[in-house]
């Protein structure tokens, strides 16, 4: 592939916010059963994943796995980290993010991003994805329940921040920095509502997920100005 045809992807860097049990996870495995990526991998920090990939042992078995896929062809595997110690543990994020980088084209999930990133800190892979993914062509979908606790690069590189709700005051700062909201908005939300900033639209979005079985997620129209000002009620 071209270095023309490299820059000329479309860059797509999301992140996932919420508290545990409000619809943050609901959002990210809707998301996949919609978008159905033929090509996927998944930092499945919690072991939740099951319904989506085939699990991978170790990361000589992703790589494995994706030098037979090749360049093309598809491949849906997730890796649980075995790692008791935090220096292990951010070992094994990096290698799977090299590993993605250079595979490319495909559908990147890590899952609670507090656990490998600090907000000074990232492995360079993971910088690399999120300051460089779109060149690999990576769909990068990062989740934390804690994001005052998370690298503060990768929610300033964001094409798309989406945001359940957050019950500490120092969480719901750093998103609404982010996004460019009023942390009043992001205190409003209930379980399983949330809302989102599209950076490339510069549209702020609202909805409600709802569990597998109810009905397709709700997404609303735009409902705030382009400089995320809450619309007057009425």
């Amino acid at each position: 592939m071209s270095e023309a045809q490299r820059s000329s992807r479309e860059a797509r860097i999301w992140a996932v916010m919420g508290a545990s049990g409000t619809g943050k996870g609901l959002f990210v495995k809707a998301t996949l059963r919609a978008e159905r990526p033929s090509r996927l991998v998944v930092w499945d920090f919690l072991d939740e994943y099951r319904d989506h990939a085939p699990i991978a042992r170790s990361l000589r078995q992703v790589q494995a796995a994706m030098i037979r896929a090749g360049e093309a062809g598809p491949l849906r595997v997730r890796y649980v980290p075995r790692s008791t110690t935090e220096r292990e543990l951010r070992r094994e994020f990096e290698g799977l993010c090299s590993l993605v980088y250079a595979w490319e084209q495909c559908t990147f999930v890590a899952e609670e991003l507090a656990n490998v990133t600090t907000p000074g800190w990232a492995p360079p892979a993971w910088r690399k994805m999120t300051t460089s993914g779109r060149h690999a062509g990576v769909h990068v979908i990062g989740t934390s329940q804690t994001p005052a606790m998370i690298d503060k690069a990768f929610l300033g590189n964001c094409t798309l921040i989406h945001c359940s709700a957050l019950r500490e005051h120092s969480h719901r700062v750093a998103v609404s920095r982010s996004m460019d909201v009023d942390t009043a908005q992001l205190a409003a939300l209930l379980p399983l509502e949330w809302i989102e900033r599209d950076w490339k639209s510069n549209e702020i979005r609202r909805g409600r997920i709802e569990p597998p079985g109810t009905r397709a997620p709700k997404r609303r129209a735009p409902t705030a100005t382009a400089t995320g000002e809450a619309p007057a009620s009425h």
